[in-house]
């Protein structure tokens, strides 16, 4: 039984190619000399054949990469705020922007697979608000990626007071455009607080 549904199969398959590859020889004047409008506008949403001429196109159709600064609103739970001044410890705000990247650029990617366009760490004594302008972002790189460039934004206790992470941060990724609209709000407690 097996053996004739493999057979079948292989037989469907084989006639579907061999029907489907039929329209490949007709010339693309005979076809648009009987194209109705609406066939005509689905065969120009169709994509490119070639990879790199179809990525090259989306890239230009797309909006140009938006460069923005970003705030940080950092907040600490009550809790986090006394363990922060009782222990003299700090907190580490790491900011990594990246973009998707092109084809091309695979091989260049990050531990995130994007292409790393910067990177920030802050030292903060406490809650604090603090705007990172935009001259982080090595715009040669915005070249080798497709879209919006992204920011991912990171805390932790600095491990002064002790070699272990002693906070909860909230963590944020977003296109850099949207993180540009109003401050992110960064939320840290204590990881005792559960």
């Amino acid at each position: 039984m097996n053996i004739r549904l493999i057979s079948a199969c292989s037989i469907l398959l084989t006639a579907t190619l061999f029907t489907g590859c039929a329209r490949q020889g007709e010339t693309e004047t005979a076809d648009a000399d009987t194209d109705t409008p609406t066939e005509q506008s689905v065969a120009a949403s169709e994509p490119p054949t070639s990879p790199a001429q179809s990525e090259e196109e989306l890239k230009r159709s797309m909006p140009a990469p938006k460069i923005t600064p970003v705030t940080i609103n950092l907040t600490l739970s009550p809790k986090a705020t006394e363990e922060i001044k009782r222990s003299g410890e700090t907190i580490l705000v790491e900011v990594i922007y990246g973009g998707d990247p092109m084809a091309s650029a695979q091989s260049q990617t990050n531990e995130f697979d994007l292409i790393e366009l910067g990177r920030v760490k802050k030292e903060l004594q406490g809650a604090e608000t603090i705007t990172l302008s935009e001259d982080v972002i090595n715009k040669a790189q915005l070249a080798k990626t497709i879209g919006q460039p992204q920011v991912m934004i990171n805390a932790t206790s600095g491990k002064k007071s002790s070699n272990a992470n002693l906070l909860n941060c909230d963590f944020y990724w977003e296109t850099l455009s949207k993180a540009g609209q109003a401050p992110v709000n960064i939320g840290c407690k204590l990881l005792s607080e559960g």
